[in-house]
């Protein structure tokens, strides 16, 4: 948290306790708002999680294809894109850590290049929702999300 707020991002932790539920961190990336998830994480050690998992979703009227979600996890290698239930759109990078943790200028790049690719992906998600005289409707959705459908 202290990195994203270092580097000027509003951030939010949410700490949820029991078995299926996660820490987490809302970041607005100006892009819209993403997800740090903490996972792997390993209980007899404090503070210790193996993988950090940046996810940012849309809310579409309509389900995405499945042409579409292949043709955008071939564009951009480095992310898995998968329809939640509902057909909208969820964009997923892992970040493997060790037990010393990652560097913080390593975290905030892959904040930074998860966010390009998130801001290049948020058109071709909304490509066919968007009647072609209304480009508006385009923007980002996503900061009125709760995040429940990308899990």
């Amino acid at each position: 948290m202290s990195a994203l707020k270092s580097a000027g991002y509003d951030v939010k932790l949410f700490e949820r306790e029991g078995d299926d539920d996660t820490t987490f961190i809302e970041v607005d990336t100006g892009v819209g708002v993403s997800q740090v998830r903490f996972a792997d994480c390993a209980p007899a050690v404090p503070d210790f999680c193996e993988t950090l998992v940046l996810s940012t979703w849309w809310d579409r009227e309509t389900p995405m294809s499945n042409e579409a979600v292949a043709a955008a996890n071939k564009k951009n290698q480095y992310v898995s894109v998968f329809l939640a239930a509902d057909g909208d759109p969820v964009m997923q990078w892992a970040i493997l850590t060790r037990r010393e943790g990652i560097p913080a200028t390593v975290f905030l790049n892959a904040i930074q290049r998860f966010s390009g690719i998130a801001r290049d992906y948020r058109d071709l998600a909304f490509e066919s929702d968007v009647p072609r005289d209304d480009p508006v409707s385009t923007t980002n959705e996503s900061s009125e999300s709760d995040g429940s459908d990308a899990e």
